[in-house]
C-alpha cells in the first residue's frame, strides 16, 4: 500500500518540477539589480529595446554567463522524497545597432524555466531519474523615436521548448519521454525621459501560445504516460503575457535609483488538463541602487520579491512558490567601450506545506547565483 501511495504521489509531484526561474530576468545584471525596465545598457533588448534609442549612435554587444546552484526538495511526512542540486550554466547575449533614425536589436538566453536536473529519489521503483526543461529563445525587433524624449519598440519573441523525463523503473526498465514545441509572441515597448534625471518604461510581451507534442520514446508507454503524463503527451501550456514598468531617477552623477514593477498574466494562459487548476495573477517588485565608487568601479545593490499567482491547489510545485531576490555587483570601466560586471544573488523561496492522500508534503526552494557580463560598444 505504501508503494502504490507513493507511486500515485510521484506520478503527481512530477508535473509540477520545474528548473530555474529565469522569467522576465535572463541576463547578468538582472542577478545584482532585477529593475531593468528603466535602464540604458546594451542589455536592453532583454527588458525595454525602446531604451536602445538613447544609447550613442554605434553597435553594442553584451556577453554573460551565470552559474546557478540550486537547492529544490520535496518532503513527505517528514522525510526527503525528491531532490536535486544540480549545477545550472545559463549564459545569454544580445547584439544592438543604433543609428540617429532606428535601432535593431537580437538577443539569446533562456527564457523560461531551464535546466538539465539530476534528481534523487526517495523511492525504490524510479532510479537515475533525470530531467530536462529548457526554454531557449531569441528577442528581435527595431526601435525609433517619436521625439527626443520618447522612444518605442516593435519585435518579438522566439522559443524552443523541450521537456524531458528518463531514468528506469524497477531498476531494469529504462523510460525517456519528450515533449517539444515552438512558440512565437509579439512585444511593444516605450521609453520616456521627461528630465535628464528621470527614465520611465513600459514593456507589454504578449502570451506565447505553447502547443507540445508528446513522444515516448523508450519504456512502456502505459506506464511512461501514467506517471510523466506531462512529459510524453500532447498538450497546451502557454507562456503568460507579461506587462513591465520602471523608473529609474538620478540623484547625482553617482547615484542611481531604480524601479521595477512585472504584471504576469497567469490567469490568462490556456492550460489543457491543469492538474493544478487556474492559476491567478503573479506581481513581481524590485529595487535597485547603484553608487559609483570611483571613475573605475560601480557597486550595486538589488531586491525582488515575487507574489506568484497560486490558489492553494499547487501543493509540490516548485515552480509555484513565491520567492525573494537578494543581489549585489561590481561594475568594473574596463575602457570608455569596455564595462566588466562581476554579479551575485540568492533566490529565497516561501516553503510550501500541503498535503496529498493525507500526506504532509513540503516542498523546499533555493538558488545561489554568481554571474559575469561584458558590455562592449564596438
Amino acid at each position: 500500500m505504501k508503494k502504490i501511495l507513493l507511486f500515485f504521489m510521484f506520478s503527481k509531484l512530477i508535473f509540477a518540477l520545474g528548473g530555474i526561474e529565469i522569467g522576465t530576468s535572463p541576463s547578468t545584471s538582472s542577478i545584482s539589480n532585477p529593475a531593468q525596465t528603466a535602464n540604458i545598457t546594451p542589455e536592453a533588448p532583454f527588458y525595454n529595446p525602446s531604451a536602445t534609442m538613447f544609447l550613442e549612435n554605434g553597435d553594442y554587444l553584451y556577453l554573460g554567463a551565470c552559474g546557478i546552484f540550486p537547492e529544490y526538495e520535496t518532503n513527505i511526512n517528514g522525510s526527503t522524497f525528491l531532490k536535486t542540486t544540480t549545477f545550472q550554466p545559463v549564459p545569454s547575449f544580445a547584439y544592438t545597432h543604433k543609428t540617429t533614425n532606428y535601432s535593431f536589436y537580437f538577443a539569446s538566453g533562456t527564457l523560461g524555466q531551464g535546466g538539465f536536473l539530476k534528481y534523487n529519489v526517495s523511492y525504490d521503483a524510479i532510479n537515475n531519474f533525470n530531467l530536462t526543461v529548457l526554454y531557449p529563445g531569441i528577442v528581435l525587433g527595431g526601435a525609433f523615436k517619436l521625439n527626443d524624449k520618447i522612444s518605442v519598440s516593435l519585435g518579438g519573441r522566439i522559443i524552443y521548448s523541450r521537456l524531458q523525463a528518463e531514468g528506469k523503473i524497477l531498476d531494469r526498465d529504462s523510460f525517456k519521454s519528450y515533449i517539444e514545441t515552438v512558440g512565437v509572441a509579439p512585444e511593444i515597448s516605450f521609453f520616456y525621459t521627461p528630465t535628464k534625471d528621470i527614465n520611465l518604461g513600459l514593456k507589454y510581451l504578449a502570451k506565447t501560445k505553447l502547443d507540445y507534442n508528446g513522444k515516448v520514446k523508450q519504456g512502456v508507454e502505459n506506464i511512461v504516460t501514467t506517471v510523466f503524463g506531462k512529459y510524453s503527451v500532447d498538450h497546451r501550456k502557454d507562456f503568460p503575457a507579461v506587462l513591465s514598468l520602471g523608473g529609474l531617477y538620478h540623484f547625482n552623477n553617482r547615484q542611481r535609483l531604480s524601479l521595477g514593477y512585472n504584471w504576469i498574466f497567469e490567469s490568462d494562459k490556456t492550460i489543457d488538463n491543469e492538474l493544478y487548476h487556474k492559476y491567478k495573477d503573479t506581481h513581481e517588485y524590485s529595487i535597485g541602487f547603484e553608487q559609483e565608487l570611483s571613475s573605475k568601479f560601480t557597486g550595486i545593490l538589488g531586491y525582488g520579491y515575487t507574489d506568484r499567482g497560486t490558489n492553494g491547489h499547487t501543493t509540490g510545485d516548485m515552480t509555484q512558490l513565491s520567492s525573494q531576490q537578494f543581489g549585489i555587483g561590481v561594475k568594473y570601466n574596463y575602457s570608455n567601450s569596455t564595462i566588466i560586471s562581476v554579479v551575485g544573488g540568492m533566490n529565497l523561496y516561501k516553503t510550501d506545506h500541503g498535503k496529498i492522500l493525507n500526506s504532509d508534503v513540503e516542498t523546499k526552494r533555493k538558488e545561489t547565483i554568481l554571474g559575469i557580463g561584458l558590455e562592449m560598444k564596438l
